[in-house]
């Protein structure tokens, strides 16, 4: 099918707008930025329907958004997006760009609204059923659900427009697509885990789910619906509800964890890091899993977490008539960075060009210090994680050379420069000249330590960025953001410690 063209319809920007969801923006050319969502025009082409889909309980509303290239001759993707907790299908439209990419892709996307004061039904931990009872400030009171989760309205009601968008229009059986934002990513999670032979693929972004529904007391995988192409939007500054057990570090890598096994991803990802967008994909034996961390993003979803989502995850799988998932090529390639090499603190192991290999030392932290005036207090003017420069040589090809007892060492580089180290001295000598290091360098276990930031970026010319006790370095801007810093963390043997 020829591509449909994706254009952006000029809006009416309110910057003083500090409504979580403005109903002046429906049917309007209203705009808004804020409270981390970002807004476009209403579509001309989004259509309401109110309907009761679930005999008996009740009216329904849900949005439909039909691309102009829809061609009912021809099997179409269809992707189900749910809306934040206090927000309506239509909010879940204009705050994302799944209409754009529908527009280019030519498939359909339906956007449910909760039934009940716009707060979607979910599970919840039985052994936390007391504490949900009482109000949360500033939320209407959560509906607890009694029973399987197949008698809640709102699994009914999207398992009911499953059924009907087929009636109604040429869809793909095999190309059915579940995503959400917040609350609406519990939605997806839930029905990814309990229905999740009826998609090829889930994504979400913020409010991972919590630990208790993923893992029983023996810390075994509560799983109903089997392997499923699985992306997760993750962004550095969200945190996780305060009723949940584990703290934010802890649920997120529990999350982590559990689509491992779910998808079987035994073997180890590919990363990439492009400005604040951090991308890692994990190819397993039953299913794909793949993460996008946004560094210095807060609770929300980033305006293009829609084409992301399309392009790594949903593009590339399909359900065979056996209910098999089939993969092909996604619309962008899952590669990791071409150059890209990452330490961290107190790992013995390092991470370089998509593989693990020994630092044959234990990376650690050292600080620049400054003392002011005679007796004065120390100021730390700076802390770099520091490597044997061996390691520098081994990764960047130069020669290595030592005296015996490795207080002095010697680098040749590819470039016909010569580098000279010695114990305590914060000066390399480099082609018989001075330059001063970010610190000193420091001997331990007969290795010669250096900064290994500052030698990256003078001799190799790369970026480096640091979060969390890792530096990532490559050849192009890229800032790591924290939940990639704690993978690639437990991926080079430093675990991350649930509590």
């Amino acid at each position: 099918m020829e591509k449909g063209k994706i254009v952006l319809l000029p809006g009416e920007p309110n910057d003083c707008n500090r409504d979580y969801l403005p109903e002046a923006i429906r049917d309007g050319r209203m705009v808004v930025n804020e409270n981390g969502n970002n807004s476009q025009v209403y579509p001309p082409l989004l259509k309401e329907h109110r309907e009761c889909v679930v005999a008996g309980e009740g009216e329904d509303v849900w949005y439909e958004y039909v691309p102009a290239n829809y061609d009912p001759e021809r099997k179409t993707p269809l992707v189900i997006s749910c809306h934040g907790g206090l927000m309506t299908g239509w909010g879940q439209c204009i705050y994302t760009s799944w209409s754009h990419v529908a527009d280019r892709e030519g498939f359909i996307v339906v956007f449910p609204n909760a039934q009940r004061q716009r707060m979607w039904q979910i599970e919840f931990d039985p052994a936390k059923k007391e504490m949900l009872s009482k109000p949360i400030p500033g939320l209407p009171q959560i509906a607890l659900q009694d029973g399987p989760i197949s008698g809640y309205h709102d699994v009914k009601l999207i398992l009911g427009l499953l059924e009907r968008m087929q009636e109604k229009y040429n869809i793909d059986r095999g190309r059915i697509y579940i995503q959400g934002m917040s609350m609406g990513n519990a939605v997806a999670s839930q029905m990814a885990r309990h229905f999740g032979h009826l998609f090829a693929g889930a994504a979400g972004s913020g409010c991972p789910t919590d630990t208790g529904l993923l893992f029983d007391e023996e810390d075994r995988v509560r799983n109903e619906g089997g392997p499923l192409d699985i992306m997760v939007s993750r962004l550095e500054h969200d945190v996780v509800p305060p009723y949940y057990p584990l703290k934010n570090k802890d649920t997120l890598m529990k999350n982590y964890q559990y689509w491992k096994l779910v998808n079987g991803c035994t073997g180890l990802p590919e990363i990439s890091i492009r400005g604040d967008y951090n991308f890692i994909f994990f190819e397993g034996e039953k299913a794909r899993f793949s993460i996008m961390d946004v560094k210095n993003r807060d609770h929300g979803q980033t305006f293009d977490d829609a084409e992301y989502m399309w392009d790594y995850n949903f593009s590339g799988v399909r359900r065979d008539a056996d209910g098999n998932l089939a993969h092909t090529g996604c619309d962008r390639e899952r590669k990791g960075d071409r150059v890209s090499v990452a330490v961290a603190e107190g790992c013995d192991m390092a991470w370089t060009g998509g593989e693990t290999v020994p630092v044959n030392g234990k990376v650690f932290s050292w600080k620049k210090l400054k003392y002011h005036g005679l007796g004065g207090k120390e100021i730390v003017r700076g802390e770099y994680l520091y490597v044997p420069a061996a390691f520098c040589g081994r990764i960047w090809g130069a020669d290595f050379r030592q005296n015996q007892d490795g207080t002095v060492c010697e680098l040749d580089l590819r470039t016909g420069e010569h580098l000279q180290f010695a114990r305590g001295s914060v000066g390399c000598v480099a082609d018989n000249r001075v330059e001063s290091m970010l610190c000193e360098a420091v001997h331990r276990d007969g290795t010669l330590y250096i900064p290994l930031v500052w030698f990256a970026e003078r001799f190799e010319g790369l970026y480096c960025s640091e979060c969390n006790g890792v530096t990532y370095i490559t050849d192009h801007p890229a800032r790591i953001s924290t939940y990639t810093a704690w993978i690639l963390k437990d991926l080079l043997g430093g675990g991350y410690g649930v509590t």
